[in-house]
């Protein structure tokens, strides 16, 4: 399944570009090329995946993700201007973070324990698909062994990204109960992230392409890119999608889909050192009425007994699962960890409603 409609060598190809000329050039590549328009990412936004060929996509998409910043730390080595360097590092500590537990990887990772993956088994990628892992290192091999000018092109995608992520939130939420706001929050950040590392870069291209060759290189090399992560999906779709295909497992390197991490009640993700809130919109009200409590959300309510009202009524955005569990544990004279296995029973259910975030 091959990238569609091939780039042709036109007669404008042949001379030299103006910059906005240049600019509508490369996002035409991308209109035509950009992997948004590959059959896998229909089915996944359209919610037409099972729950384990979601599961396919986030564990072999975090090999792409943690390769980012070596592939950025690859250009970083390669520019000789400090001013260069200073914006391009940015790049790396949005997805390394500046400590543990923060930055792009540990979201993504994040996300694949929400769809019921170890993070230890992620981390090793002896899970992913090879042709997965021979995509992704093409392009970090292309980065350093092509000029600067074609390193920098080929991050050019980034400018077509937050169309593809808007659609991706949306669609998923919609139509997958056991992905959650919080799954996906990964994507949040680079809603801004990825038009602020697209400006910088068309900004470079245009003024360093001066001729009609180095054009035509900086536009190879956004195709290039784009072709890498088309691969990528290619081997989900074949592996994973196509009927009458064998089950991975039985034919490529790798372990492929583990089992799902076993967890209470519902999909959620909550766990013991997580600090609860209520999503805007939700509120815990008493129903006089009918004289009980219930959750309020938009469109929706939610009849509540009186161990839940005691666990909504400390969750307040300051207290971990851990502290409500402890609170409540003095209050009725209880052993805290029963206590805490029955409050993730009950947050996790709520998780999975969306109507509780962590």
């Amino acid at each position: 399944m091959t990238a569609p409609f091939p780039t042709p060598k036109t007669d404008a190809s042949q001379r030299l570009l103006g910059p906005e000329e240049l600019e509508a050039a490369l996002r035409d590549i991308g209109a035509r090329r950009y992997h948004n328009l590959h059959p896998f990412h229909r089915l996944l936004h359209d919610g037409k995946l099972n729950k384990d060929q979601v599961r396919a996509w986030a564990l072999n998409r975090y090999y792409y993700q943690a390769m980012i910043p070596v592939k950025d730390a690859a250009v970083l080595a390669r520019m000789e201007d400090a001013s260069l360097r200073r914006v391009w590092r940015q790049r790396i500590v949005d997805h390394d973070g500046d400590a543990p537990g923060d930055g792009g990887i540990e979201r993504w990772l994040k996300l694949a324990e929400g769809v019921g993956f170890r993070r230890d088994y992620v981390e090793s990628t002896q899970g992913i698909l090879s042709a997965t892992r021979f995509s992704v290192d093409a392009y970090v091999h292309f980065v350093k062994e092509r000029s600067l000018l074609e390193a920098i092109a080929s991050s050019l995608t980034e400018m077509f990204s937050p169309t593809i992520i808007s659609e991706r939130v949306a669609g998923m939420l919609k139509n997958y109960d056991f992905i959650t706001k919080d799954t996906l929050a990964y994507f949040d950040k680079r809603l801004t992230q990825a038009p602020r590392d697209a400006e910088f870069a068309i900004d470079y291209v245009k003024q360093h392409a001066t001729t009609p060759e180095l054009q035509r290189q900086a536009m190879a090399a956004l195709t290039f890119k784009c072709t890498v992560l088309w691969t990528q999906l290619d081997a989900l779709y074949f592996s994973y999608v196509a009927p009458g295909m064998t089950p991975p497992d039985a034919w490529v390197p790798g372990t492929g889909l583990v089992a799902e991490v076993a967890q209470a009640a519902g999909t959620g993700t909550v766990r013991s050192s997580d600090v609860p809130r209520l999503p805007r919109g939700v509120r815990l009200r008493h129903d006089e009425v009918r004289g009980q409590h219930v959750l309020l959300a938009p469109e929706r309510t939610f009849d509540l007994d009186a161990n839940a009202v005691a666990v909504l009524s400390l969750v307040d955005g300051q207290r971990s699962v851990r502290d409500i569990a402890v609170k409540l544990a003095e209050t009725f004279v209880a052993d805290p960890d029963v206590i805490e296995a029955d409050v993730l029973v009950m947050l996790n259910d709520l998780a999975t409603k969306r109507v509780l975030e962590r």
